[in-house]
């Protein structure tokens, strides 16, 4: 029961809510340059969790008439802002560059050649 609260692996699997957050988290790992360290994959872990909240916030923002409310901001406009705060936080402890992967020459040219074939030139009779 602990090892599945601190993984935060409680949605099922099959879910499409579960699918879309394993397709983020991977587009953030590959952007890292693949085979992120524990802590980083708790970090991204978290700001893919911080992602889904902010675009919840932001539905819920986009369907009011006015961010005013009773002469103040709207609480979860100020909930908004916090919630970008700390992905930004997230993101630059990560790097937000992108990272390069050593790759072997042998790889980079079967990779760069792989499906193409050569033609060679017409010789003239």
């Amino acid at each position: 029961m602990y090892k599945t609260m601190l993984s935060g692996d409680n949605l099922d699997k099959r879910s499409s809510l579960h699918k879309a957050l394993r397709l983020k988290e991977d587009e953030l790992i590959t952007a890292l340059g693949g085979d992120p360290l524990p802590q980083e994959r708790a970090l991204i872990s978290d700001a893919v969790k911080v992602m889904l909240y902010l675009s919840t916030c932001d539905n819920y923002l986009s369907q009011l008439r006015s961010f005013i409310r009773k002469g103040r901001p709207h609480q979860v406009l100020s909930v908004r802002l916090q919630l970008a705060s700390h992905l930004r936080e997230n993101l630059r402890t990560l790097g937000l560059k992108r990272r390069s992967v050593a790759v072997s020459l042998e790889d980079y040219i079967n990779g760069k050649y792989s499906g193409e074939t050569e033609t060679e030139p017409e010789q003239s009779k």
